[in-house]
């Protein structure tokens, strides 16, 4: 894990996808990882308002690794 509170998981795109992710995150003049903190977190308010809260307990986190 990353810190207090914090959870690091790894993510497998192509190469395109992420030289555009990297333009669209400088065009915001966002970090990487604040641009897709930002993309996931309008995701999960998205799928909220169409299907109702997500319970974030019944769900486990990534065991940590050593």
């Amino acid at each position: 894990m990353a810190g207090k509170n914090k959870v690091t998981f790894e993510v497998r795109i192509d190469e395109t996808l992420y030289r555009k992710l990297l333009g669209a995150a400088e065009r915001d003049k966002q970090s990487l990882n604040n641009h897709m903190l930002h993309l996931i977190r309008t995701n999960v308010d998205y799928s909220e308002r169409i299907h109702g809260k997500i319970d974030a307990s019944k769900y486990p986190l990534p065991e940590e690794e050593s």
